[in-house]
């Protein structure tokens, strides 16, 4: 008797906790990815001709703070002739170093192929217990209704105010039945 009581109540835990979208990202990997509209940028990194180029000091473009005004300000009053630096050649030393490596040898779609292979593993990673315990897909994220938001904007740009005042008219997600797709993780 004990142990039916036991039992039930790891079960009634279990389903308890299983309905919590937190407690899931805290029991599982689930991978979450960053908000591209709150993440940090910095200057793009630029492989140099020769490592014996050191940056100058005070030059905006190695300032790892550029704003995207200046960004952009310094693309479209950028020259439209460019500027070509002349590459050193390598040193033997290099070239001796390079080929032993291997480097003529190297595969130039080496990039897709990985991104192809761990594709194929994020797929795999949900385990049985996932499937057992996590049954519906997390929710994804809110999204923007363009062509409202568009209409918004251009209002708001119109009377002379900022962009960002205002709420951002965005797409509501239907509802689901409670028990809706509850077993779709099983039979797949």
């Amino acid at each position: 008797m004990m142990n039916k009581k036991a039992l039930l109540i790891v079960v009634a835990c279990a389903v308890s906790l299983s309905a919590c979208g937190d407690m899931r990202q805290a029991l599982t990997t689930t991978k979450a990815t960053p908000d591209e509209f709150s993440v940090y940028t910095r200057a793009p990194l630029v492989m140099p001709p020769d490592y014996g180029v050191r940056p100058i000091p005070g030059d905006e473009e190695n300032n790892d703070a550029i704003t995207s005004q200046q960004t952009a300000r310094r693309v479209l009053l950028e020259n439209s002739r460019q500027t070509v630096v002349p590459v050193r050649s390598a040193t033997p030393g290099t070239t001796a170093l390079l080929t032993r490596a291997g480097v003529q040898k190297a595969d130039p779609n080496i990039r897709q192929a990985i991104n192809r292979e761990t594709t194929v593993y994020a797929e795999e990673d949900r385990s049985v217990m996932d499937r057992m315990m996590f049954w519906q897909d997390p929710q994804a994220g809110t999204v923007v209704n363009a062509d409202e938001e568009s209409k918004r904007i251009q209002e708001t740009q119109a009377l002379g105010q900022a962009i960002n005042k205002g709420e951002t008219k965005m797409i509501e997600p239907k509802s689901k039945a409670p028990l809706e797709g509850m077993l779709d993780g099983f039979f797949n």
